[in-house]
């Protein structure tokens, strides 16, 4: 069963959405002015407090060989050494910044008990999702704002037809 709906303008996860993109895009910009200062090449990155884990460039592979942990993550991710110049130079850089996490229904009161796959999005302020599931033991809660299938698609059509 897949359920189509718009999340109510504030409630927690609406408010929470939005910080999210704000806080993503701090984390950005200090990741690119980290890169410009350390020269990394890499445009993928995934920051956490205490370490920094890029998808490197051939040129970065190079560069900092040294530096990073020797097992790979998925997709290419590599983990620069906590105890690497690069390492402690982002804990620094992160100090007082929290890293964003996106939003995820479970954390809001809502409750499945199987399997299931979420898609979270805005566009124009609005703030759409969906949940599929094999079940067809759930509800939505108040915050969510149930509407057809047809419309829901609608709204991604027009957003991938306008860039």
């Amino acid at each position: 069963m897949e359920k189509y709906f718009e999340i109510v303008n504030g409630c927690k996860m609406y408010e929470d959405f939005f910080n999210w993109i704000d806080e993503t895009e701090k984390i950005r910009k200090i990741y690119n002015d980290f890169s410009n200062t350390y020269g990394i090449e890499a445009e993928q990155f995934l920051p956490t407090k205490s370490r920094l884990f890029i998808v490197p460039t051939e040129k970065d592979k190079d560069k900092f060989f040294m530096d990073f942990t020797r097992d790979y993550g998925e997709k290419g991710l590599r983990q620069f050494r906590c105890n690497s110049d690069i390492g402690r130079y982002w804990k620094r850089a992160v100090a007082d910044m929290p890293i964003p996490h996106k939003p995820h229904y479970l954390q809001y009161g809502f409750a499945l008990y199987d399997k299931y796959t979420e898609r979270l999005f805005n566009v124009g302020g609005k703030l759409y999702g969906s949940i599929c599931t094999q079940s067809n033991a759930f509800k939505l809660t108040d915050w969510m704002k149930e509407m057809k299938a047809s419309d829901f698609f609608k709204i991604i059509e027009s957003e991938e037809r306008n860039g």
